[in-house]
């Protein structure tokens, strides 16, 4: 039987060497669906680039993918290993550009730094002196959270992803009255 829910959408921007921390948030937006959506009658989707842009010309490739994914986001979440990213020509990285626009325009966002070992390529020092500069930008204006462990990873995105919830569902409640 159709019923109306919240739906609040998650996205995350992340350079490309991230999967696995990927995995887990998908894995907990899941979790967290099962566990609290039939009672609060919302539920989170996941998008980033890769499952939720399409081809599109006229302007960067970043502001399109502005356009398309991250401003109808409702909680912007970015993670940072071993890679910044590729500069877009507004912001050092296409994460960062979308984490400032995301905190610009009022939404839920939430930032880790992974100090998980790397792989193949490893850390270098200019994309590590890269990552450390935002996160000192970002540090003097906003909370971030650093992991050095998957399972501590798992466990820190789930209270986090509650907590937000928390939040946006007591903002939204009566909406679904």
């Amino acid at each position: 039987m159709p019923e109306k829910i919240l739906l609040f959408r998650l996205f995350v921007g992340a350079p490309s060497d991230v999967e696995e921390a990927l995995d887990v948030i998908r894995g907990q937006i899941e979790q967290w669906n099962r566990d609290h959506g039939p009672l609060s009658r919302a539920r989170v989707e996941f998008s980033n680039w890769q499952t939720h842009s399409y081809p599109a010309v006229g302007d960067r490739p970043q502001a399109i993918l502005n356009r398309q994914v991250v401003d109808q986001c409702d909680i912007m979440v970015g993670v940072f290993n071993a890679r910044f990213g590729t500069p877009t020509g507004v912001a050092k990285s296409g994460t960062e550009e979308e984490i400032r626009r995301s905190m610009r325009r009022g939404k839920k966002v939430m930032v880790y730094f992974s100090k998980l070992p790397t792989g193949k390529g490893g850390r270098t020092g200019g994309e590590t002196k890269r990552i450390e500069a935002f996160k000192a930008s970002l540090g003097r204006q906003a909370l971030y959270h650093t992991y050095t462990g998957l399972g501590t990873f798992e466990a820190a995105f789930r209270q986090h992803l509650a907590g937000v919830m928390n939040e946006l569902l007591a903002k939204h409640r009566p909406r679904l009255k």
